[in-house]
C-alpha cells in the first residue's frame, strides 16, 4: 500500500508541475508585445494547443489523485485554507474545461475573445494560490 500511495502522491505532484508549466506558459505567451517577441504564428498556435491539453490532463490527474489522497488520509481537512484551495481548484477546473471546449470554435471564428487572457491570468493566479493554501492546510 505504501508503494501505491507514493505513486499517487507522485502523480499528484507531477500533474501540478505540468499544470504549472501550461498555466505560466500561456501567461508568458500573452506577455509578448509584438511579432518580434514571438515565434512563428503556427508554432504559437501549436504551443497554445499543447498548453490547453496539458492543463486538461493535469487537472483530471489532480482531481483523481487528490480524491484518492483525501480518502486515504481521512477526508476533508478542516479549516479555511483547505476549503479555499478546493474552491480555487473548482474555479480552475471550470476555466480549463471552458477554454478547451471553446477553443475549436474560437479558432474557426478568427481567434479568442478579448477576455481569454484574463481567464489565463485568473487560472495562473489560482494555481499559485492553491499551492500556497496547500502549504498552510497541510503544514
Amino acid at each position: 500500500m505504501t508503494m501505491v500511495l507514493s505513486l499517487v502522491k507522485a502523480i499528484h505532484l507531477l500533474a501540478l508541475v505540468f499544470g504549472s508549466v501550461a498555466a505560466l506558459g500561456n501567461i508568458y505567451l500573452g506577455l509578448a508585445k509584438g511579432p518580434h517577441d514571438l515565434a512563428a504564428p503556427g508554432f504559437n498556435n501549436t504551443l497554445r494547443k499543447a498548453y490547453r491539453y496539458t492543463s486538461l490532463f493535469a487537472i483530471i490527474a489532480l482531481w483523481g489523485s487528490g480524491i484518492v489522497l483525501l480518502l486515504t488520509y481521512g477526508g476533508w481537512v478542516p479549516g479555511f485554507a483547505f476549503t479555499a484551495k478546493i474552491l480555487l481548484v473548482a474555479l480552475m477546473t471550470a476555466i480549463i474545461f471552458f477554454m478547451n471546449l471553446m477553443a475549436p470554435s474560437w479558432a474557426r471564428n478568427g481567434g479568442p475573445p478579448s477576455y481569454v487572457p484574463i481567464l489565463s491570468w485568473i487560472n495562473a493566479i489560482s494555481l499559485l494560490s492553491i499551492v500556497t493554501l496547500a502549504a498552510f492546510a497541510f503544514g
